[in-house]
C-alpha cells in the first residue's frame, strides 16, 4: 500500500505501528518532503470480507461484503 501525504501528495514512509486488535492497525507516518515534514496516525481496519477464509478465527467478526455476498451465496448454493 503506498501512503501518500494529505498535504504536499509525496510520499509518506511507515515509521511504526501497533495492532490493538486482530482487525485493527495504528499506523504512524512521516512525509519525506523535508519541505513539509508532516507526520501523523492513519487507522487501519479491516471493514468488510469479500472472500471467506478457508481457516476462520471464529472470534472475529468482519461483515461480508455486500457486493460479495451474492456470489457467496451461489457458490455455497452449487456445492
Amino acid at each position: 500500500m503506498r501512503i501518500t501525504c494529505p498535504h504536499c501528495d509525496e510520499r509518506a514512509i511507515t515509521r511504526t505501528s501497533k495492532r490493538p486488535s486482530p482487525v485493527f492497525y495504528e499506523v504512524y507516518a512521516q512525509c519525506v518532503n523535508p519541505e513539509c515534514g508532516w507526520g501523523g496516525k492513519l487507522l487501519i481496519e479491516f471493514a468488510t470480507t469479500t472472500n471467506a477464509s478457508r481457516c476462520p478465527r471464529r472470534e472475529l467478526r468482519i461483515p461480508l461484503d455486500p457486493g460479495a455476498r451474492s456470489s457467496w451465496l451461489e457458490e455455497i448454493n452449487n456445492h
